[in-house]
Order: structure tokens, then sequence, then C-alpha cells
């Protein structure tokens, strides 16, 4: 396996910014990010359906995980964190794991709010709502 696509929720600033802190973890293979109900989603991950708003991740090989296991295939592709994925995929653990990935995954948005993250979809809007000023050129 030489990579995975990791389908994040957009809307949500905890997913976003978890997406800006995998992408800066040094990494065994390469991550790429796909925003979920994307176009880009719905074309290349046919099988996950539009009500899918759960992480998944994909890998080049086509196997796929999701909720818990895939915050776990996310840990297991970083240099820093393949302990703690092996760690996690224990029968011991597997059930922390998911109690984990669930409590994060339930209060994402109460998080976010809380934190103050704003999603990538949050930021566009704003962005795009915020007039731009014309240049006023003094004359020569």
């Amino acid at each position: 396996m030489e990579s995975l696509f990791v389908l994040y929720d957009s809307r949500c600033g905890v997913c976003t910014q978890l997406k800006s802190w995998l992408s800066r973890q040094p990494a065994y293979v390469a991550l790429h990010f796909v925003a979920l109900g994307s176009a880009e989603a719905r074309e290349r991950f046919p099988m996950l359906g539009p009500g899918d708003q759960e992480l998944a991740v994909v890998g080049d090989t086509g196997e796929a995980w999701l909720g818990d296991r895939a915050w776990i295939m996310c840990l297991w592709a970083l240099r820093e964190y393949r302990a703690w994925a092996q760690k996690f995929s224990t029968p011991a653990m597997m059930p922390l794991a998911r109690q984990a990935f669930l409590t994060l995954s339930n209060n994402r948005f109460a998080l976010s709010r809380l934190l103050g993250l704003r999603s990538e979809e949050d930021m566009k809007r704003y962005l795009t709502e915020t007039p731009i000023p014309p240049c006023q050129i003094p004359p020569l």
C-alpha cells in the first residue's frame, strides 16, 4: 500500500483541523484528503452514499475502513503514531478506540464551536460573502 484516501467532513471544524494535523505529520504512506459528499468523493468512491458522514479511509489497494477503524488506519499511516494504531487495534483496546472515536465524532460540532474552530465550508462561505472594496488609486 502506497497511499490512503481520507474522506472527512469538511463542514466540521474538528475534522478539518485533524485533516490539517494529519497532513503535517511524517507518514509511511501518502495521505490524500477528499471532502465527504464532494464531486470528487462521489466520482472516486461511489460505494459511499450521500448520507455517509462517518470518517472513511480507502487504500490504493481497494480496502476501506470506516469510523474508529479509519482513525486507526490514519494513525497507522503516520511514522510517529503507528505504535498507537497497533495498540488500538488489539482486541483489548479496540472497544476503547471505538469509544474514543464515537465520543469525538458525536461531539465534533459542539467541540468545533467550543474551540472556535471553523470548517473549510464556513471559511469559504464567510470569505465569499466578504465584499472586496474597489481600489482607490489617487490621481497623479
